[in-house]
């Protein structure tokens, strides 16, 4: 699931070109936490029918979608409690490796298509902004499951 929230971030990217220029960072941040609260699937359906896409990206996205719904919902079911198995344990990191691959590759092409438009890179930010992103993260709740 964590690659599925690395492939959120390049959306975010995608919608924040859609900010009104002169937009304060607390209006910023409201809709960085509404994206944030955002399924993945709902966050793509929102972006897919831009026009900017290259082809084959559009479908590779809702490929990806499926997968995240199919290891959300079905995965371990399937594969450690209606069989469970030394066998189907492989089996089902074999899917999953899979799965990672085909996510580093929309990963990829996400990165090289936000470029081509210029989006910048998360590697491109300044200390400033990076620091206000880290004063975002929500930490005392963290607190609590610590021994």
């Amino acid at each position: 699931m964590h690659q599925f929230q690395i492939l959120e971030l390049p959306l975010w990217g995608f919608l924040a070109r859609n900010l009104k220029s002169g937009i304060t960072f607390d209006q910023g941040t409201a809709k960085v936490e509404r994206w944030d609260a955002t399924t993945f699937g709902k966050l793509w359906r929102g972006l897919r029918t831009q026009d900017h896409w290259p082809a084959g990206l559009v479908a590779e996205l809702d490929q990806a979608v499926k997968a995240r719904n199919y290891l959300a919902h079905h995965f371990l079911r399937e594969y450690f409690l209606v069989v469970s198995s030394d066998e189907h344990r492989e089996d089902a990191l074999t899917q999953l490796a899979r799965i990672g691959k085909r996510l580093d590759a929309v990963l990829t092409r996400l990165g090289e298509h936000g470029g081509a438009l210029g989006l910048p890179d998360d590697d491109e930010l300044d200390e400033q902004t990076r620091q206000k992103i880290e004063a975002l993260r929500p930490t005392s709740w963290l607190t609590a499951f610590s021994d």
